[in-house]
């Protein structure tokens, strides 16, 4: 069983970076306006997608977007992931050490990683070090698989002091449970396009559009059958217009 507390921790931001990422959105003209961007190649828009089916499989797993959007930002997985898009080289090529892009392939092994990690993590003894935990349970795991054991690996969320079970399918109904899944790919998506487009992390892209505010934001526009390649330009452009507006 795996549970994780507290998804949404993370070091805030020092005024300095909220001022570079201000200035990268912002118009040198007019700061109050957001300046053109890049256009993201067709390489770019595959990770973005990849990106949305990796919050689709959390939807698989019974993970709501309020959990798991905070989780995967905050994440050093997250965080390996940037650093394939951004260093000379990595992007979908096979790095000595690093091979994320290839990971991206199988959003379902990414979330379920996540999860482990995360509930080992979170779930360490007090005197333990993470890294200690983390060689420890995998060694668990090697044992328990050579001796044939299984292990439990459902997932339970402590939010707030309360457990909620987590089923790996949802019988809400059909309805609600497609708008579950058209959010989360839209979510990953332009997380991740927001990233690229201005080579920021995505701890960083978090801490200025969190889940609420970006479901609050998305609630606001009208995007019923759009073609996320075609708009999610526009989209950004907008959610960099309320970010200048508010760092």
């Amino acid at each position: 069983m795996i549970i994780i507390r507290n998804p949404a921790r993370a070091r805030p931001l020092s005024n300095n970076v909220k001022r570079l990422m201000r200035e990268s959105r912002a118009s040198p003209q007019n700061p109050d306006v957001v300046k053109s961007g890049r256009t993201l190649g067709e390489k770019d828009l595959a990770f973005c997608d990849m990106q949305g089916c990796i919050f689709m499989c959390a939807v698989d797993r019974g993970i709501d977007m309020s959990l798991f959007a905070p989780l995967f930002m905050n994440s050093q997985l997250s965080a390996l992931i940037d650093f394939s898009f951004f260093h000379p080289g990595c992007q979908g090529a096979e790095v000595e050490y690093l091979k994320i892009p290839l990971l991206l392939k199988s959003p379902e092994l990414i979330v379920d990683v996540l999860l482990w990690i995360e509930g080992i993590v979170a779930n360490k003894e007090a005197d333990e070090t993470a890294r200690a935990a983390l060689v420890n349970a995998l060694s668990k795991e090697t044992s328990d698989a050579e001796s044939g054991e299984e292990n439990d690996h459902s997932v339970i969320v402590a939010d707030d002091g309360r457990l909620i079970a987590l089923e790996e399918r949802d019988s809400r109904d059909i309805d609600e449970l497609t708008a579950r899944y058209e959010y989360a790919y839209l979510l990953g998506y332009i997380y991740r396009y927001e990233s690229l487009l201005h080579e920021e992390a995505s701890r960083m892209v978090y801490a200025v559009m969190d889940e609420p505010f970006m479901r609050k934001t998305f609630d606001q526009m009208d995007l019923d059958d759009v073609n996320l390649a075609d708009c999610a330009g526009e989209i950004c452009q907008r959610l960099d217009q309320l970010i200048i507006n508010s760092l």
